[in-house]
């Protein structure tokens, strides 16, 4: 079949191929196209473990001490009047609200009160399967909204935590209304405080809870053995008159479509993991760099662990290792003969190279303690992460949300292969949510890059890819906190650039690479070919300008960190880097924050001086005697009278 880039448009024979086949992407010989066993739904379904919603609801509560407030509230009447017939009786609605009491001890499907996290006090939101099956009426809502502002009064984080059938049937649309005002509830604590609201998914979560408490909370963590969705599997069932597969709602399905943040193993975990969520360190000083004791750890390379098949512990002290391979880390670009070898070399490595330091290598190594926000999931010899990861990560005491490309590997016989990020919309999608958690949280962020390039995917195309990534773009350059951007690997495309927010604080590895599109397919949209030959895709590497040289001449990077043989010394390096990037910008209001990096991004080609010459032959009598203007350029937008004069960007720290 002929490559589509030789055959002309007959609607316009003037267009330049270059104009038409967007920005490239990520080819298939970069990618790893080995077979592998693939990872099913109905397989990650079937060794899952069990979960008894109403035991780990009695659980939570004991373990957080509930102090239960507004206990006494309860249905008293038929509300809308609903009946059935039970043989030859009328079932009342007051019937099974005595029926229900009486088999599980309390009188409503939800609690709340005061509860305690490691220390840390928190407002906590419990619904019990047990009674109605945890359906949702006017109490239930009304006792979330309490939650809500009793948080919001006392300063304190919301969790709310259970297991949920939907709204109850027999109070109709007054159990429907229920959701807009948890939902209003939540969105009103949200606005009005900078604590966490985290919503924990324990058992059956369907209908109205799954859609309006729970998927607006900053962060969705789901006990394993969790079944989540909107409509029940009967209701699709009979709806589209076809089986629904097995597993397709569970947890774990909407952990890998990232509908689901967090995985955890038991309410143990969930108590620790909460727990470290609500008490890493916050304060607003500038930064030290300490030094740091590494007792056993091996120098001069990284080491990719394994566990048993399935998903792993959130927790990183919770997860169990069965295999261990060290990796030197050996970079291949130092022996190059030429420079166009040695960015060769990068490229190759950034494609393939195990040996490359990632951004959990990063949390583990550069900050002094992290919670991260994923988990991986072992398969066979596949050890596959979400393409972008989060993290709550700790230095000097400053709490920031890590948000990050992350690959993949697979480890068989002590062989390491990796598999690059590619992110799809869901991982953009994800990537703004964390965002918008560091918002609310008034949290730096530190952004780390490594990606080719998005997914380049017809399905992924469909899933709003573009959309996706631009408001990945927006989130990421209009935090109001100060942002790290560090670029450790490839910085791809729009799909890289949509968590390397520039013009404020940038970090670059002198390994890594920037383009507008991986250099194969840049080489391939330039000389008009399939498969560009080596020689194309060098002359390509080496002409674009893509080094942390070429980029830190570009104004585009502030920092070089040298990326060393022992990666401890690389972690050392970017840790002292990032405190830099930070107390540059400590004390910097919001608007200080975006206008510097607006003046820092303004093209430096927009106005040049005209010559004399050109003066006086009167050829720009229209312009101002100081300023030439291009053919495409706009003149400056008019001063406002309380603007500053536009000067060019202060150096970092200056106020």
């Amino acid at each position: 079949m002929a490559d589509p880039r030789d055959i002309p448009d007959p609607a316009d024979s003037d267009v330049d191929v270059d104009d038409v086949y967007g920005e490239g992407g990520v080819t298939p010989d970069l990618l790893d196209r080995r077979p592998v066993v693939p990872r099913t739904v109905a397989s990650l379904y079937e060794s899952r473990p069990g979960l008894n919603p109403t035991q780990a609801a009695t659980t939570f509560v004991e373990a957080v001490n509930l102090q239960e407030r507004y206990g006494h509230l309860r249905v008293v009447d038929d509300l809308i009047g609903l009946q059935r017939r039970v043989g030859d009786t009328i079932e009342r609605y007051t019937d099974k609200l005595r029926n229900a009491e009486a088999r599980s001890g309390t009188n409503e499907s939800a609690r709340f009160g005061i509860g305690h996290f490691g220390g840390e006090r928190a407002v906590v939101y419990v619904v019990d399967w047990s009674f109605f099956a945890g359906s949702l009426g006017e109490v239930a809502g009304e006792k979330f909204v309490q939650a809500a502002e009793l948080a919001e009064r006392e300063g304190l984080p919301l969790i709310s935590m259970g297991a949920s059938s939907g709204v109850r049937q027999h109070e109709n649309v007054l159990g429907l209304v229920q959701m807009q005002r948890m939902a209003a509830a939540a969105n009103k604590f949200q606005h009005t405080t900078n604590r966490p609201y985290i919503s924990v998914l324990a058992g059956q979560v369907w209908g109205g809870m799954s859609a309006s408490a729970v998927p607006v909370a900053d962060l969705i963590v789901a006990l394993e053995g969790t079944d989540y969705g909107f409509a029940g599997r009967r209701v699709i069932e009979t709806f589209e008159g076809r089986e629904v597969p097995r597993g397709l709602q569970s947890a774990e399905a909407n952990y890998l479509d990232r509908n689901v943040d967090v995985l955890v193993k038991d309410v143990e975990e969930l108590i620790a993991f909460v727990g470290q969520v609500l008490t890493s360190g916050r304060h607003t000083h500038r930064l030290k760099v300490a030094d740091r004791d590494r007792p056993g750890e091996a120098r001069g390379s990284r080491t990719v662990t394994a566990g048993p098949e399935g998903f792993s512990a959130a927790l990183w002290d919770r997860q169990e290792v069965q295999q261990s391979v060290d990796i030197p880390r050996e970079r291949r670009d130092r022996d190059s003969a030429s420079t166009r070898e040695s960015l060769m070399a990068r490229y190759n490595e950034i494609a393939a190279g195990a040996g490359r330091l990632d951004t959990e290598y990063f949390l583990r190594h550069v900050f002094d303690s992290a919670v991260p926000f994923y988990n991986h999931v072992r398969f066979e010899d596949q050890k596959a992460y979400p393409s972008i990861i989060a993290a709550l990560a700790t230095l000097g005491g400053q709490s920031f949300m890590v948000i990050g490309d992350q690959p993949s590997y697979t480890i068989s016989g002590g062989y390491v292969g990796k598999r690059p990020a590619n992110p799809s919309p869901e991982d953009f999608e994800y990537a703004v949510r964390m965002m918008t958690a560091a918002e609310r949280w008034d949290l730096p962020i530190v952004f780390f890059t490594d990606t080719l390039g998005a997914m380049p995917s017809m399905a992924a195309e469909r899933r709003g890819q573009s959309r996706a990534i631009a408001q990945s773009i927006k989130r990421a350059a209009s935090h109001p906190y100060p942002t790290i951007s560090v670029i450790s690997g490839a910085m791809g495309s729009g799909g890289g650039l949509a968590t390397t927010p520039f013009g404020r604080e940038t970090i670059m590895l002198d390994s890594a690479l920037g383009f507008v599109s991986e250099p194969r397919s840049t080489a391939s949209i330039l000389y008009s070919v399939a498969n560009p030959s080596v020689e194309q895709v060098g002359m390509t590497l080496e002409t674009m300008k893509a080094s942390a040289l070429d980029l830190k001449a570009q104004g585009l990077v502030d920092t070089i960190v040298h990326d060393a043989d022992d990666p401890a010394a690389t972690a050392d390096e970017l840790r002292s880097a990032i405190v830099k990037g930070y107390n540059a910008q400590h004390g910097l209001n919001p608007r200080r924050l975006r206008r510097q990096a607006d003046e820092r991004l303004r093209p430096r080609t927009l106005g040049k001086l005209a010559t004399v010459e050109e003066r006086h032959a009167g050829t720009h009598e229209e312009q101002p005697q100081h300023q030439h203007l291009g053919v495409d350029q706009a003149p400056p937008r008019p001063r406002e009278d309380h603007e500053p004069d536009p000067r060019p960007a202060p150096e970092h720290g200056s106020d």
